[in-house]
């Protein structure tokens, strides 16, 4: 079940960045980044089951990566928390704000956010 679940995790993450694509194009700014921001977090989820068998329900990314850190190239995720504590934060102001206010978000902003997600993906092995 979990290989399944697993492989679920990953094609939904892939579709969260397929549907910000498609927000980016169509300059949808703030749907495209909360949809990175849902990517990436599943991401990290998806790693976390599949070196742990579970994962905590929290949206929290520093939260997220510092587990996984525990379990999985614990140096590397360290040093890129350590790194990318700037986007990982605004990632959590994005998965709040997209919900729950309205602001502004500008197409740079969301190419960097693809940037990052990428930069994710490399880390994680994905």
């Amino acid at each position: 079940m979990r290989k399944e679940e697993i492989e679920k995790f990953k094609q939904r993450a892939g579709a969260f960045l397929d549907t910000a694509r498609y927000n980016l194009q169509n300059k949808t700014y703030d749907l495209a980044a909360f949809n990175i921001e849902q990517a990436v977090q599943l991401y990290v989820k998806t790693r976390l089951l599949e070196s742990t068998g579970e994962f905590p329900r929290t949206h929290n990314l520093v939260v997220l990566l510092r587990q996984l850190s525990s379990v999985f190239k614990q140096k590397e995720v360290e040093e890129f928390v350590k790194n990318e504590m700037e986007a990982l934060t605004k990632l959590a102001d994005i998965y709040i704000t997209a919900r729950y206010y309205t602001r502004e978000f500008y197409e740079a902003e969301v190419r960097n956010l693809f940037t990052f997600a990428d930069k994710i993906k490399e880390l994680l092995g994905d």
